[in-house]
């Protein structure tokens, strides 16, 4: 948990930075140095925000995966039925022309 807030901590402190020397140059330092504050701020939760949605993004797809590479049994002859049926309804498909769709009326 540790490099959690302190990459955080770096990623407010890299917007700090940007922030006062680009806000310097047109405003007070007070001004500027408020701006930057709250820049660190918003930066510092927003690398939060971040972490989260993509541990949750990861953590998702591992299950998947996992559940996908280790199943069960019962699982197993489930998928095995279902591609069989897949497979039984890809056979039964016919083509049928265009014409045959419009009963051949030309619109």
């Amino acid at each position: 948990m540790d490099a959690n807030w302190k990459l955080n901590a770096i990623f407010g402190f890299t917007a700090f930075l940007l922030t006062y020397l680009f806000s310097y140059t047109n405003n007070m330092w007070q001004t500027a140095l408020f701006r930057a504050s709250i820049g660190f701020f918003v930066f510092f939760v927003l690398g939060f925000v971040v972490r989260l949605v993509l541990n949750k993004v990861k953590i998702k797809n591992t299950s998947s995966s996992f559940h996908e590479y280790h199943s069960d049994e019962g699982s197993k002859v489930e998928m095995e039925a279902s591609k069989h049926v897949r497979k039984e309804l890809e056979e039964s498909f016919q083509q049928i022309p265009l014409n045959g769709l419009h009963k051949g009326k030309n619109t």
